[in-house]
């Protein structure tokens, strides 16, 4: 490309009732652009309603004078995308389109179409930069790794490169702080997201993060987190990070630089069952420091589902987590995957479990075997229904074995009316945090 590059960075808009989040990996894009002095800008579709969402575009990249577009993939947005760079190439035959993000790492072939410039898959930005930097020269390309790209009509895949444990470059949060005001985790408030690992050190079989980063588990300099939370302008910060508490040291390392620099937010993280269970003594320096929120995969109530989710965790783990963080006054946000096998009595224990270990916030999904996954490998001949829409946790792509799909999906409802109001009444009254009464109100 002889005239100069012109980044637009698109996130494309899914069904979600329950977030609104920035876009932090099109934000790390974004710096990378600025520190290259490379015009760019976000297009965040969640900014905007459903209605006219291709014309919004054109117009935003007409106004832009954009030539080249990146597009964020998920899972559940693979024909949106696709379909999209279609009638984009109609509209301006001469844009540069490549697709990037989570699915594009994962399965990079969905994208190889006709209408589609690049799929970027690589791990870190260093190739992304290298793109740029020879204004998308083929013969730079060639040498690159991570890449799929069109050379005489024909696509050239690269191989991916070495994991990595770190960001190139600052993210641009411009984004984050223009849609503030959309911003939202239902019944939680605004959060800014920051990222402190890479992939996941363990293997669940439903979930495709262990296989991000080339598979390799890998840490950021704790020191330059802390420095990056102190520099964002805003008071609640979630971890997205599969496993935030998972080497006891470095918690209590981030926890203490947290206390010492006088830093007072709220953070949320992820974090397993059985480290929660096993290292008690951690959890209070983390309140100390901040942490009000531990999401926890606890997936299951029983050991043999978990065993079949290869989990590595129990039933007790679970039951001892939820105990320790309520104890040190930290909310556990329970997250369940809800098997196709399930049963009607499965679902009344699920309840039960809810009720009797005092969890007030939960998540349900439904078992989902995406491309990429263990899961998807064991299950591929059995999937249904299986377009990229419903590929968000909250459809069958599994027939359920126990009952039908109408009753299935009618339980699944159900048990959000069972817990749902509760955690609005409670958040009501300003007792939503109170990990000690059990009462709908106080």
């Amino acid at each position: 490309m002889q005239e100069e590059l012109r980044v637009l960075l698109i996130r494309p808009k899914y069904t979600s009732l329950v977030a609104h989040l920035e876009p932090l990996g099109l934000e790390y894009l974004m710096g990378l652009a600025r520190d290259m002095g490379i015009p760019c800008d976000i297009h965040d579709e969640f900014d905007h309603p459903w209605t006219f969402r291709f014309s919004r575009m054109c117009r935003v990249i007409k106004k832009g004078n954009y030539n080249y577009i990146g597009l964020n993939a998920n899972a559940n947005t693979v024909d949106y995308i696709n379909k999209r760079a279609a009638q984009l190439k109609k509209k301006f035959p001469d844009i540069k389109i490549m697709v990037g993000g989570p699915e594009a790492e994962m399965n990079y072939k969905e994208f190889c179409v006709d209408d589609v410039d690049f799929v970027y898959y690589d791990n870190g930005l260093s190739t992304l930069k290298k793109m740029w930097e020879s204004d998308l020269s083929s013969e730079v390309l060639d040498k690159l790794s991570g890449i799929a790209f069109k050379k005489d009509g024909e696509w050239v895949i690269k191989e991916k490169g070495e994991p990595v444990c770190g960001f190139i470059n600052k993210p641009d949060r411009t984004a984050f702080y223009r849609g503030l005001k959309k911003n939202y985790i239902f019944m939680k408030g605004k959060f800014a997201l920051s990222k402190a690992s890479f992939s996941c050190p363990f293997n669940c079989a439903f979930c495709y993060c262990t296989k991000m980063n080339s598979g390799a588990y890998t840490e950021r300099d704790i020191m330059e987190v802390v420095n990056e939370i102190e520099e964002i302008k805003h008071d609640k910060i979630w971890f997205v990070d599969d496993t935030f508490f998972f080497h006891k040291e470095r918690v209590e390392t981030f926890c203490n630089e947290i206390i010492k620099r006088g830093i007072k937010k709220h953070f949320m993280a992820y974090s397993r069952a059985d480290f929660i269970a096993a290292h008690p003594e951690v959890l209070p320096l983390a309140y100390e420091a901040g942490f009000r929120d531990i999401l926890i995969g606890l997936e299951a109530i029983s050991d043999e589902t978990l065993d079949e989710y290869n989990k590595q965790t129990s039933r007790d783990d679970n039951i001892m987590a939820i105990k320790n963080l309520h104890d040190a006054g930290i909310v556990c946000n329970g997250l369940f995957v809800i098997n196709y096998t399930a049963t009607r009595d499965d679902y009344r224990k699920l309840i039960k479990f809810i009720h009797e270990n005092n969890l007030l916030w939960v998540v349900f999904g439904i078992f989902t075997p995406y491309k990429g996954t263990d899961a998807y490998d064991e299950y591929k001949d059995k999937v249904i229904n299986f377009k990229s829409w419903r590929l968000d946790g909250t459809h069958i792509t599994l027939k359920p074995t126990n009952m039908s799909s109408l009753e299935y999906m009618l339980r699944y409802y159900w048990i959000h009316v069972l817990t749902y109001p509760k955690i609005m009444v409670r958040t009501l009254f300003g007792t939503a945090y109170d990990t000690k009464i059990k009462g709908w109100f106080k």
